[in-house]
């Protein structure tokens, strides 16, 4: 068979270990290497879909045209329901909207180091990446990035804002700013992490059409195995990226799960003030231990990137391992190899990782 041009060319999506799956029937796993919450989901979350389970119609289509939970999201968002429509995750949302709006030889610039999935959707498509980089202390330069953009003239714009993995969060002002000077560039702002960071360009989708917004129900809302997303936009983008969404492919179980997360608000509310409150407590932890060579980034996502100099990053990788703790590794990163990500959990969670780097530094 003849693969397509593309793909054979094509750097696939590096995925974090797998290990944690390995041991999950082991209640002292922490999974900290995907940015998922460390809570269970709202418990109207696990009623709800427990009763779908056991009394609804599991072998019809899933509902189609979820008005109901349209609604909420519009209520949740501040935005009207027509400029928001809901997918099989945030993910395939960025694949459908690739799909709408890049063609072969398409010039795509993107803001990184970042999540690497859109990249890698552009470049099946034939597009051509481009990437304008964070500077040495991770921190975004508006005025070369204008240069840059005029230089390359990008016909679309990814940005994942707060920065998955380094924390960095570029201002509402700002990302307007670069809408208004480039009309012609369609912008995918990615807000996976808009919840730990309490700042949207949302309302931007009513003054500007070449705005796309990106969001998950999981990290904040804590049913990530839902895999369900949704997008924000104008009218006339959100009718665009329907033609090509398959609505048979949001199942009913995500649908309920989103629903009831949605209304049980106060209960994401309550997790988001205990993940911020424990990564302030954790980098002031790291802040200790800076003699071994250990650097936090302070960020605004629910996760810490870490540099390790001092060459024992790979041994601190495996002792974490062994106590069933899992974090990211960023290795494969040019540019990142002495860097970690560790998604922060609860208060308690986070104070066991602590206890563990501890003893690991303690046999230094």
């Amino acid at each position: 068979m003849h693969v397509n041009k593309n793909i054979k060319k094509l750097k696939p999506y590096k995925l974090s270990t797998h290990k944690a799956w390995e041991n999950i029937h082991d209640n002292d796993v922490l999974k900290l290497d995907w940015n998922e919450a460390t809570c269970p989901a709202s418990p109207k979350v696990i009623e709800r879909v427990s009763n779908f389970v056991q009394k609804g119609r599991l072998n019809w289509y899933p509902d189609v045209a979820n008005n109901e939970l349209l609604e909420k999201l519009a209520i949740y968002t501040g935005i009207s329901k027509e400029k928001i429509q809901y997918f099989g995750s945030s993910d395939y949302l960025q694949e459908y909207i690739s799909l709408c709006y890049l063609d072969e030889g398409d010039t795509v610039l993107i803001v990184g180091p970042t999540y690497d999935n859109f990249r890698v959707t552009a470049e099946s498509l034939g597009s051509k990446v481009e990437f304008f980089y964070l500077d040495e202390g991770f921190e975004f330069n508006e005025d070369e990035f204008i240069k840059y953009a005029n230089q390359i003239h990008p016909k679309f714009i990814y940005i994942c804002n707060p920065n998955n993995p380094t924390g960095t969060l570029i201002k509402k002002n700002i990302i307007k700013n670069l809408i208004a000077l480039f009309p012609n560039t369609m912008f995918l702002i990615d807000e996976a992490y808009y919840e730990f960071a309490g700042e949207s360009c949302a309302s931007l989708v009513n003054k500007f059409s070449n705005i796309i917004i990106s969001r998950t129900f999981s990290k904040a809302f804590a049913i990530a195995s839902f895999r369900i997303g949704y997008a924000i936009s104008s009218e006339e983008n959100i009718i665009n990226i329907s033609k090509v969404r398959n609505s048979k492919n949001i199942t009913q179980l995500s649908q309920i799960a989103a629903v009831a997360a949605l209304d049980d608000i106060k209960y994401t509310e309550n997790y988001i003030k205990e993940v911020n409150t424990s990564k302030n407590l954790f980098i002031r932890y790291l802040m200790k231990y800076k003699k071994y060579g250990i650097e936090p980034v302070d960020g605004f996502g629910n996760y810490i990137l870490i540099k390790i100099n001092g060459g024992h990053k790979n041994k601190l990788l495996t002792f974490l391992e062994s106590k069933k703790i899992y974090v990211r590794d960023y290795g494969h990163v040019f540019g990142m190899e002495d860097f970690i990500r560790i998604t922060i959990g609860t208060s308690d969670q986070m104070e066991y990782v602590q206890n563990q780097i501890s003893n690991y530094l303690s046999n230094l």
